[in-house]
């Protein structure tokens, strides 16, 4: 339920709803509404970090001019987010199931806004990558809980939908932080200087999130007692510390040993394996079929290629496309957003294609289609840096992987819902992220790698088109079981 405020109770008659949904105002659609803006600021809190390096290595900014190798320096940066980031999605999942799944988005957001503002306060690049593995542990809190939430407040039917279109705020939060981003750079250079200008975005884009957690709190979904906050809060952070404390013994631990970027993402995903270990002894025993199920498996792994293109155009498209042409940072940054807008499009249409075509079967052949075809376009991508393609039709490029990944993944995600037992939901989407994460990890600093050693960003786009493929293939093997279609009315049918 979602108590009453202005604009989300329930009407009759003709208003923003029916023209788009062409039905009633629902209670449901009022939380599409804020877990929607709730996504968007978490993800422009995560998202300005790319830009902001990539400014920090057009400008020649202290943080990044020392080092040999930027490009690889800028990817550990992103690596050591999502290493943060993938590590609370199983216990944020299970705390969800066990406290509730508004508590755990709530403690999210609250986390993100203060963990973006210390990473605007950082002034040496140890405590940056602190501020930041310690902004990725919020985060992660999130999307089990979000994915949960949403399936158990909307109508089975509707299901698809409401996925897709919630996620819709990450398409727009990646968005505003692209093309602000470099924005407000340049604008807060002019007043502070370029060594004190990057930190504007972290200081600017915090204060928002903060106030959304207060909102949803108060206002959407059941209204839910401090007590619990707390407790499941308290618990969260005993599992972070040790998450952080582990991430940046091995961020320190790889520095003094000279290691280069590979071997820092290769140390910190040993790293990361080992706690998911731990964490499986300690919680698995009591989610069985969420952990154990040989098709939400290999779909877990399958995730991982799409989280690595998200992030590859998420983390490096401006500066694949300034470098692959004469455009600025700034300019630049208007092309790669297109990749977010086309986004906005694409995770509602996937959602309304997996309500249309209703069985587990076809939406997993809808999914091999899709991201068959985004393999294809990124394999574009990279013929077209190397011919010099127009930088308009260029853009129309991103445009289109855009619009097609972000359906893709919604049919993903769609046909992990319909697999993962009803009771685990929060725990089965946390270990979809989790494994998921390891693309987001790796696809910044081997990206980057790629660059620093080869000139150009050629060979990183042709891995990341054979990824995609792998997973197509990985999902190809799922048995889905049920191929009968889905009837209203029927049993597990919510409304």
């Amino acid at each position: 339920m979602v108590t009453s405020m202005p604009g989300t109770e329930e009407h009759e008659g003709k208003g923003f709803a029916d023209l788009f949904l062409r039905a009633k105002w629902k209670g449901y659609h009022s939380i599409w509404l804020w877990i929607f803006l709730a996504w968007m600021m978490l993800y422009i809190d995560r998202s300005i970090t790319g830009p902001v390096v990539s400014w920090m290595i057009a400008n020649d900014v202290a943080f990044m001019a020392a080092a040999p190798m930027p490009h690889a320096l800028g990817g550990i940066i992103g690596s050591f987010f999502f290493a943060g980031y993938m590590l609370t999605q199983f216990p944020a999942g299970y705390l969800g199931d066990r406290w509730g799944h508004k508590i755990m988005i709530v403690i999210s957001l609250i986390w993100s806004s203060v963990a973006t503002f210390l990473s605007g306060v950082a002034r040496d690049l140890t405590v940056f990558v602190s501020t930041r593995i310690l902004t990725g542990l919020g985060e992660g809190a999130y999307y089990s809980n979000d994915r949960a939430f949403i399936c158990s407040h909307t109508p089975e039917e509707k299901k698809g939908m409401g996925l897709g279109i919630v996620f819709v705020g990450l398409a727009v939060g990646l968005t505003l932080a692209t093309v602000l981003t470099p924005i407000f750079l340049d604008s807060a250079a002019s007043m502070m200087g370029k060594e004190s200008a990057w930190s504007f975005p972290f200081l600017l884009f915090s204060l928002p999130t903060l106030l959304l957690a207060a909102i949803i709190w108060k206002w959407v979904g059941p209204r839910e007692p401090v007590g619990k906050l707390l407790k499941a809060g308290s618990r969260l952070v005993l599992y972070a510390a040790i998450f952080l404390a582990v991430l940046m013994g091995a961020y320190l631990g790889t520095l003094h040993l000279g290691l280069d970027s590979v071997a820092q993402a290769s140390f910190l995903l040993l790293a990361v394996f080992a706690l998911v270990a731990v964490i499986y002894a300690r919680l698995g025993l009591r989610s069985n079929r969420a952990l154990r199920d040989r098709n939400l498996l290999v779909v877990y792994v399958s995730a991982i290629p799409i989280l690595y293109t998200l992030w590859f155009f998420g983390f490096w498209a401006v500066l694949v496309i300034s470098e692959s042409s004469k455009l600025g940072i700034s300019g630049a940054a208007v092309y790669a957003a297109l990749f977010g807008v086309a986004s906005a499009i694409g995770y509602p249409l996937g959602g309304r294609i997996c309500d249309a075509v209703r069985t587990k079967e076809n939406r997993k052949k809808l999914y091999i289609i899709l991201t068959l075809a985004v393999a294809l376009m990124v394999f574009l991508v990279a013929v077209a840096i190397s011919i010099h393609l127009d930088v308009l039709l260029f853009g129309l490029l991103i445009f289109a992987i855009g619009a097609v990944f972000s359906a893709a993944q919604t049919a993903h995600m769609t046909l992990t819902a319909d697999l993962a037992p009803r009771e685990n939901l929060g725990q089965a989407f946390g270990m979809w992220n989790l494994v998921g994460e390891v693309g987001a990890v790796l696809s910044p600093v081997i990206s980057g790698v790629l660059r620093d050693a080869t000139g150009d960003w050629t060979l990183a786009i042709m891995v990341n088109g054979a990824l995609l493929i792998v997973s197509a293939v990985l999902v190809s093997v799922v048995s889905t079981g049920d191929r009968t279609a889905f009837v209203p009315g029927a049993a597990g049918d919510r409304r």
